[in-house]
Order: C-alpha cells, then sequence, then structure tokens
C-alpha cells in the first residue's frame, strides 16, 4: 500500500476521519507535543483527577524495594567522607508521592546502616512549572527541603543536558558533582518519544505513522483529544545505519537477525536522556526504571503496529529489552527478574564504576524484586481487593504490614474495620490504632476527593482513641474545609476527652453550617 492512503475498509467510519498528519516517524508525531501540551495544562490535576494512573509506581512497598536498591548502590560506590553525595534525580516527578515515601524509607534504611554516613541530595524534576510550584509549598515536603534532603528542578527529558535546582540555585551541569548519580524513572519512558521498526524476513522498515480524529473531537490541545485519535501506519524500508548512534545501529541489527513478523518500539529518546545524564556525573549512573513493557526478547514476537493506550494522556509500552542490549553495549550492568512481570517491570541499570562490582546492588535488587516481589503483591492485592469485607481484621492488619503501611488499602478496607471495632479486645483496638496512625504517615495529599482523614478519624474515633482521631478530623478541615459531620465528629471527641468547652464551640459550628444536621450519618464516610 502507498503511504498515506486509507483505504474505507481498514476504517469503516473512520474513512471520514480527519487527518492530523500523515506518514511522520513515531518519534516525530504531533502525539508528542500533544502530549506535553496536556501535562503542562493540566499540572498537579492530572493525579489528582485521577486520569493519569500512579498508585502502582507510588505505593509504598515498591518505594521502599526501589529505595533498598538505591542504598545498595551507594554502599557499592564506597562514597568517603570527602566525596560528594549521592544526587537522586527523580524524572516526571508528578504527584510528589514517590518522591515523599522516598525521602521516609530512604532515612530510614539510612539510620540502620552501622557507622556510615550517607549523604544525598533528592531532585524532584518535571517538565511543568506548576507541578514544581505545587510541590515548594506543600508542608509534607517542606521539612525535607529544609533539612537539606530535597531540591526541585524543571528537566525536559528530551533535549536538556543539565539543571538548576530550584531552593538552592546549585547548577548541575556535565561533570559538574564528585559524587555518582542515581535516576528514578517511573511511568517517564512510556510517555516520551519512541520509534517503531517492523522486522520481516530479515528487513527493517520504519513505521510511518498517521493520526486521525472524528473532524467533531476537541482540537489536539485540549483535553480528551487523545481518546478520539486513531493511528495508521504505512512502513518505508529503512536500513541499518538509520541512526547517527551505533548503539542503536546494532540494536536494529539485532532485532532483523532474531525477530521476525513483529514490531518493535525503540526508546531512542529515553536512552539519549540517559547518556546525557551519565554525563552529569562522569559516567557513573544508575538508573532505576518501572513501566509496563517487555524485558525478555520473546515478548517482543508477534507485536502489531502501536497504538496508544490511553488514560487522560497516553502511553506505549517500554522496550526494557533495548535498555538492556544498550547498557552491556556500553559495558554497563542491566538487572531484571528472570520471571514475566505481569503489572509493572521494575528494572536497574548501572553505568560506569561500580558496574563490573556491583554486589551491594544485585543484592538488593535481588532481596526487593526477585522471587516474591512487589509485582506478586500487587497483583495478590487485586486479586482479593473486592473480598475485603470477608476478611477478619487480623488478616487486614497482616495485608497493611506487608504493603509497608498503604493508605489505599486501609481506605478501601475501613468498613470492614468499622465493622469488627466493637467486638475487638483492648490490646487489639489498640494494635488497629497504631497501624491506622503508621499508615497516615504514608498519606501525601494532593487534592483528590476522597476525604481520608475524616475517614482514618472516623475508624480511630470508634477505636476509642479520641485524641489521634481529633487530630486527624483538623486535618480533614485544612484539607477540605469546614463540614458539620467534622465538626460534630469534632465535638464528641472533645466529649470522650472531657472538654466541654471545646465540645460546645464546635456544635455551635456544626448547626452554624447547618441547621438542620442529621447526626445519623456523622461517622460515614463523605461518599456514604
Amino acid at each position: 500500500m502507498a503511504a498515506g492512503a486509507l483505504p474505507s475498509e481498514d476504517f469503516g467510519p473512520e474513512a471520514q476521519a480527519c487527518v492530523l498528519e500523515a506518514d511522520q516517524p513515531l518519534s516525530k508525531s504531533i502525539l508528542w507535543r500533544a502530549q506535553r501540551d496536556y501535562f503542562e495544562r493540566e499540572g498537579i490535576a492530572a493525579w489528582s483527577a485521577p486520569a493519569v494512573p500512579h498508585y502502582v509506581t507510588t505505593n509504598p512497598s515498591l518505594v521502599h524495594a526501589i529505595a533498598q536498591t538505591v542504598l545498595g548502590y551507594w554502599r557499592d560506590c564506597h562514597a568517603s567522607p570527602s566525596s560528594g553525595p549521592l544526587h537522586i534525580l527523580e524524572l516526571g516527578a508528578g504527584s510528589g508521592r514517590f518522591a515523599y515515601l522516598f525521602l521516609r524509607a530512604m532515612l530510614e534504611l539510612c539510620a540502620r546502616v552501622p557507622s556510615r554516613d550517607v549523604r544525598f541530595k533528592y531532585v524532584m524534576t518535571d517538565l511543568a512549572g506548576s507541578n514544581l510550584a505545587f510541590w515548594r509549598t506543600h508542608p509534607s515536603l517542606r521539612p525535607f527541603v529544609d533539612a537539606g534532603w530535597l531540591d526541585f528542578a524543571l528537566f525536559d527529558v528530551e533535549k536538556d543536558d543539565g539543571l538548576v535546582l530550584s531552593e538552592s540555585g546549585t547548577p548541575l551541569q556535565p561533570g559538574s558533582f564528585d559524587g555518582p548519580l542515581a535516576v528514578i524513572a517511573n511511568y517517564v519512558f512510556d510517555s516520551v518519544p519512541q520509534d517503531a521498526f517492523a522486522v520481516s524476513e530479515g528487513q527493517l522498515h520504519e513505521c510511518l505513522v498517521t493520526v486521525l480524529t472524528d473532524p467533531q473531537a476537541p482540537g489536539v490541545g485540549t483535553t480528551g483529544v487523545f481518546s478520539q485519535m486513531r493511528l495508521h501506519y504505512s512502513h518505508r524500508l529503512a536500513g541499518f545505519d538509520h541512526y547517527p548512534e551505533p548503539e542503536f545501529n546494532q540494536l536494529l541489527r539485532g532485532y532483523a537477525s532474531t525477530l521476525d513478523g513483529t514490531t518493535v518500539l525503540l526508546p531512542t529518546v529515553a536512552l539519549r536522556c540517559v547518556e546525557r545524564l551519565a554525563a552529569l556525573a562522569k559516567g557513573r549512573l544508575l538508573l532505576i526504571s518501572a513501566d509496563r513493557g517487555f524485558v525478555h526478547e520473546k515478548e517482543l514476537a508477534g507485536r502489531e503496529d502501536p497504538q496508544l493506550s490511553v488514560h487522560g494522556s497516553f502511553s506505549l509500552p517500554v522496550n526494557y529489552h533495548a535498555f538492556c542490549q544498550w547498557f552491556r553495549a556500553k559495558g554497563g550492568l542491566a538487572l531484571h527478574t528472570a520471571h514475566r512481570q505481569l503489572s509493572l517491570h521494575t528494572c536497574a541499570f548501572i553505568l560506569g564504576e561500580p558496574a563490573a562490582h556491583a554486589e551491594e546492588t544485585c543484592f538488593a535488587y535481588h532481596l526487593a524484586f526477585e522471587g516474591a516481589g512487589f509485582d506478586d503483591f500487587f497483583r495478590l492485592r487485586q486479586g482479593i481487593e473486592s473480598q475485603y469485607s470477608m476478611l477478619e481484621v487480623e488478616h487486614i492488619l497482616a495485608l497493611l504490614r506487608l504493603s509497608r503501611y498503604d493508605p489505599r488499602i486501609l481506605r478501601d478496607c475501613v468498613p470492614v474495620l468499622m465493622m469488627h471495632a466493637g467486638s475487638l479486645s483492648p490490646m487489639e483496638r489498640q494494635e488497629l490504632a497504631d497501624v491506622v496512625s503508621r499508615v497516615w504517615e504514608n498519606y501525601f495529599h494532593i487534592g483528590e476527593a476522597r476525604d481520608l482523614p475524616f475517614e482514618f478519624a472516623g475508624l480511630l474515633h470508634t477505636l476509642g482513641e479520641p485524641t489521634a482521631a481529633l487530630a486527624l478530623f483538623q486535618e480533614s478541615l485544612c484539607l477540605y474545609g469546614e463540614d458539620p459531620r467534622t465538626f460534630w465528629n469534632m465535638a464528641l471527641c472533645a466529649v470522650a476527652l472531657k472538654r466541654p468547652d471545646e465540645a460546645a464551640r464546635f456544635l455551635a459550628r456544626t448547626w452554624a453550617l447547618a441547621p438542620d444536621f442529621n447526626p445519623g450519618i456523622a461517622l460515614l464516610s463523605k461518599d456514604g
């Protein structure tokens, strides 16, 4: 078929669709400009709405596993008191939840490293300035900034080779610091430009994309446009010297010699970004990346031309097999699980020293991800979440501990815990209350509709913990504004604490806001 032909038998009703562009290399498509516009326009609302999925890469279990691996890398680097700190750069930090949990986990782990001064600087980056403004004023992040652990910077994965820290004003340019660099890129490389090649009988064909949309669809720069797009591909013969980078051409030759009848994605922009970042630290780099995609070459077989996975923005799977080959070609190390991951691949890669003797990194990664790792836990949680109502309290406590005190799991289990609270012994009540407090410490607010402090406070009140409950009801007021249900419950807490004047003030505010307030619904979820 000639490039650009759009036969109606292939598209049916879409034959009259509006052509936004025709026959462009995938990495040059207008799709990526629209993607950038989406994140710059939506800012933090992309995650709080929620439109863009992020829970799977921002939960305490995965974050702790990644922190363990980063600490293993620091131990391999044998940092001395005279060397610079380990810089940890998070690409596309988005909602900020990963950074918050990582800093908590990393500081906890560092406190357990015997007689070693683990010095590090965590840098949250994004291309959207509004996200930096949100992080800089977030009360949960400010203590880390004030202690010198955290800073922020604008960084464009597609082009930047340096950055400037917004709090300290320190520039990070190639070769500008002595310590090693760890880069964390979760749900990032699936959202930046990639190329696609069809492999057939030893030959390569570059996939050229035509982007179609309904004539009545919103414009390219508006919300919801991606769900209206359809992609059509034509194929153009490509040589094995397609790129100026010999490593990319080597990848293409390898795929042409081992695969047939499939289409492979090549993460060119992501790999170029990695090379630029390695130059910041004089070639010493750890990359940890979690995303959906493919690690083993056999997973690349039988693939059709790529289509968008739409979720507010859009994403394409990441070819981690190409990452592995690229790092090894440069004398580096690639770590991934031996078994196929169903929900999320989390891979680690090392360039420069100590790639040849990264025993601590390998050991930490093995403990965190091989065998019964995070992906298995995530799948298990998915399998039982519809059955939470059938669990006993001891089962839920075990699940919360295994999750490293995940706020989402507690949120989903609040109804069944409220149901069982009255039958618990004093020791069990205290145990559950302690777990609720630990879960709350892991909560990072991004403006979502569900009022978790209210729900957790209601559970604590039912458990006979009025002091802790009152503190969370006050958090609810701060985050979600005045509500008669919140003031009513605060009055109940004050009565339990024998503070009649305080209770009277809360009751007065309750009826000032809602003269016909019905206290029978006061301890239900605000969604109830």
